[in-house]
């Protein structure tokens, strides 16, 4: 059986390049497509020795720069993609890549991780990330994702079959595109972690600095606090997180899986304000042994289990994570507690569950 993985871009290694990872070892020999590839960004990475063939964004002057910003030319690069001699496509997808076009011949199956989120649920976060302000510019954004909507639907009816990554990207794929998903949680790699269970005196935060993660706000709580905070991760917001944070606040910034798993091992409590389609770092910590404090909503609500493994607030504001933390210093959550519930987002499940997914669809 000759099969296709297809990927948007691999730009970082990130959630979706760790499926990207998993689904390789279920299936080695598989041959992979994405729109861009910038290999010396995955040294040292599961994905260092990776071959793969690309769209013609590829061949774009410095893509590395401006691969987000051509989202509007997205869909005629996957369309570009030719896997028409393969038995099994499967894609991965968080924008465009279950539009590739497959045959009556093929079975496709497409691994969601959210319904492109720049066109529906975080459209106005995507024009702020970018800095479309002026009205002109705006409304023109805004006809181009219009128009990505209509494609984006439209692409849809090209899988045979959906997975979704979380209940709430399911509810997300049914008022997108009026289609049923089965839900298969993504894989964490739980086993990488040893956590301490005599905790240090520090609250942990893991993200991409960009709006939607809520960081500054989580600065302004933490600033009123005075407790102390770690933040790791890099992004546009970087520069105004490191002018806001006070002295109880380090500011990282990037930082290699070793030293975060290292962090996630002894931190107090891991903290997470944004809504996510599901949210693989809140199940990293809990594999760590750390409880999570989260806004309660999107898969936050599917990892965390509230009292037990963490606490959940629900409203995105400083002083509701505020009012969380007060409660959190007055409970005891077990470090054990937590990494028990993360061992139901394992690898190994992940591989089992999307194995036996495909052979139905395979009819093996």
């Amino acid at each position: 059986m000759k099969i296709a993985i297809v990927h948007e871009w691999l730009s970082t290694f990130g959630g979706t390049e760790r499926l990207l990872v998993e689904a390789l070892r279920l299936y080695p020999n598989a041959d992979v497509f994405v729109l861009t590839h910038l290999q010396e960004n995955f040294r040292n990475t599961a994905l260092a020795e990776i071959k793969t063939q690309t769209s013609f964004l590829q061949k774009i002057p410095h893509i590395e720069k401006h691969y987000r910003k051509l989202l509007p030319l997205m869909p005629f690069a996957i369309e570009s993609l030719d896997v028409s001699r393969y038995d099994l496509v499967l894609s991965l997808s968080h924008a465009v890549a279950h539009g590739v076009k497959t045959h009556s011949g093929q079975t496709h199956i497409s691994y969601i991780s959210t319904p492109m989120r720049y066109a529906w649920h975080m459209r106005d976060d995507y024009l702020n990330l970018h800095g479309l302000t002026n009205p002109i510019v705006r409304a023109a954004a805004n006809g181009t994702l219009s128009l990505l909507r209509r494609w984006d639907t439209f692409a849809s009816a090209r899988s045979d079959s959906l997975l979704a990554n979380s209940h709430w990207t399911a509810q997300h794929i049914r008022e997108a595109w009026g289609r049923k998903s089965q839900v298969i949680y993504p894989a964490v790699d739980v086993s990488r972690f040893t956590p301490a269970y005599a905790r240090e005196n520090y609250y942990l935060f893991v993200a991409r600095l960009v709006p939607y993660k809520m960081a500054l706000e989580i600065v302004r709580a933490f600033n009123i606090l005075g407790l102390p905070l770690i933040m790791v991760g890099d992004g546009p917001d970087l520069a105004q997180v490191q002018r806001t944070a006070r002295e109880n606040i380090k500011v990282l910034g990037y930082q290699t899986d070793e030293v975060v798993t290292n962090l996630m091992n002894r931190a107090k409590a891991f903290i997470y304000m944004a809504t996510e389609d599901f949210g693989i770092a809140m199940v990293e910590a809990q594999a760590a042994g750390c409880p999570v404090i989260a806004y309660g909503k999107g898969g936050a609500t599917e990892i965390v289990r509230n009292g037990e493994s963490g606490l959940l607030f629900y409203e995105q504001k400083a002083e509701a994570l505020i009012e969380a933390i007060h409660a959190f210093e007055k409970t005891q959550l077990s470090s054990k507690v937590a990494a028990n519930n993360a061992i139901r987002f394992s690898a190994e499940r992940f591989r089992r569950e999307l194995s036996e997914h495909i052979e139905v669809a395979m009819k093996l």
